[in-house]
């Protein structure tokens, strides 16, 4: 019995530090803070704005969808490379299409913010309410 523990001790050893030295492989990675319900961390806080400027018009004034699909369900089936893949190159659909936005630098620059934006409303972390930057 001495011998089986002294073999498990390694064991046991390498599966602490692997857990000490790797907490974000368990931590809650979110791409937003959102703090008394409706202030936003200053990077989604821009997506919101850069969103407001040129998503609201089809997407709807906090994502929920109107002539373009509701993204704050969207933002939940699809990966945030899909997300970038379309911002990008745009979409075409069974009703209608979302133009490519490749050439347009501040959207281009901005769909990271976009996207923790839109993340916090997928995650409802945020509803449907005009945001605040967070002091």
């Amino acid at each position: 019995m001495l011998f089986q523990l002294k073999s498990i001790k390694p064991v046991l050893l390498s599966a602490t530090l692997l857990l000490i030295s790797a907490p974000s492989v368990f931590a809650d990675d979110k791409p937003y803070t959102v703090t008394n319900g409706n202030e936003l961390d200053a990077s989604s806080y821009a997506g919101f704005k850069l969103y407001r400027n040129f998503c609201a018009r089809c997407h709807g004034t906090y994502g929920q969808g109107m002539v373009g699909p509701n993204l704050a369900e969207s933002l939940k089936v699809i990966s945030k490379d899909e997300f970038f893949n379309t911002v990008e190159h745009g979409k075409t659909g069974t009703i209608g299409s979302m133009p490519a936005w490749s050439s347009n630098a501040k959207v281009m620059k901005g769909r990271e913010d976009i996207y923790n934006y839109l993340k916090a409303r997928a995650d409802g972390a945020i509803g449907e309410v005009k945001p605040k930057k967070a002091n």
